[in-house]
């Protein structure tokens, strides 16, 4: 966690572009998936979020000022939970898992959509590149280096620097929904993955944790995050999710004849 740190030392101008092109993708990120727990909710008869305005993609409505620092220092924030009033859906549980699934069901989808357009825009790097050579040494790439990286790689190459920065910030924010999908699915309160569980498993007549244990499942989770065991976890499954795009992205370069 306190890698970002000793990086932007060792590395001060990497980092600021790296923080320039990452963290408009991440707030976006973040506002998308409370917009998707508000419109669900909105959906269910609950307008409590739209009442409060916290209906809406604007990250300056999400986004909590301790979360937002600690995103820039650290790499790890958070934004401010939409607030629900249970009481006014029309099914009590079913609504709610309905209203917990949708923000990582937004991240999921705004995951699916970036790797669809970055590979588009691979696509046409690839079409437009004026080295005969691309077609052969691709694959080439793809074997020794990550997929994403080779694809960023091109893009610069055939569009310029601009479009490898425009690229770039289009990847953090797919890798960001990603990570947003599966760390807030973890079945530990006030997660959205613990309302999972509970409506589909443990069914208890509370929806939401008692507060008590709420707080020291709180406090267990950011210990979790500070010590990088749930980095690690992360890492290892966005890895192999990550790892499995850029295969079928391979493969669909190779389907439509861009590459051998």
């Amino acid at each position: 966690m306190f890698s970002y740190i000793q990086e932007f030392f060792r590395d001060p101008k990497g980092m600021l572009i790296f923080f320039l092109l990452a963290f408009p993708g991440r707030i976006l990120a973040l506002s998308l998936h409370e917009f998707g727990h508000a419109w669900v909710a909105h959906r269910c008869g609950d307008d409590t979020a739209k009442m409060m305005g916290r209906m809406t993609v604007n990250p300056l409505k999400h986004l909590d000022p301790l979360g937002t620092v600690l995103m820039l220092v650290v790499g790890f924030g958070w934004a401010k939970p939409v607030p629900v009033n249970p009481r006014n859906y029309r099914n009590y549980r079913k609504d709610d898992l309905k209203v917990s699934v949708a923000g990582v069901s937004m991240n999921l989808i705004m995951f699916c959509l970036g790797n669809l357009l970055m590979l588009a825009f691979l696509a046409l790097a690839i079409a437009r590149s004026k080295d005969d050579m691309t077609a052969s040494y691709l694959p080439l790439l793809f074997q020794r280096y990550d997929y994403f990286n080779v694809a960023i790689y091109q893009v610069e190459q055939t569009f310029g620097e601009i479009a490898g920065y425009l690229f770039q910030m289009l990847y953090y924010f797919t890798v960001t929904n990603l990570v947003l999908c599966v760390f807030n699915l973890l079945p530990i309160p006030p997660l959205d993955g613990y309302h999972v569980l509970n409506d589909l498993v443990l069914r208890r007549r509370q929806l939401f944790a008692n507060p008590q244990v709420a707080r020291y499942a709180s406090t267990a989770l950011f210990v979790l995050v500070l010590t990088g065991v749930v980095g690690r976890v992360l890492g290892w499954v966005d890895g192999k999710i990550l790892s499995a795009a850029g295969s079928l992205a391979i493969s669909a370069l190779r389907a439509m004849g861009l590459i051998a």
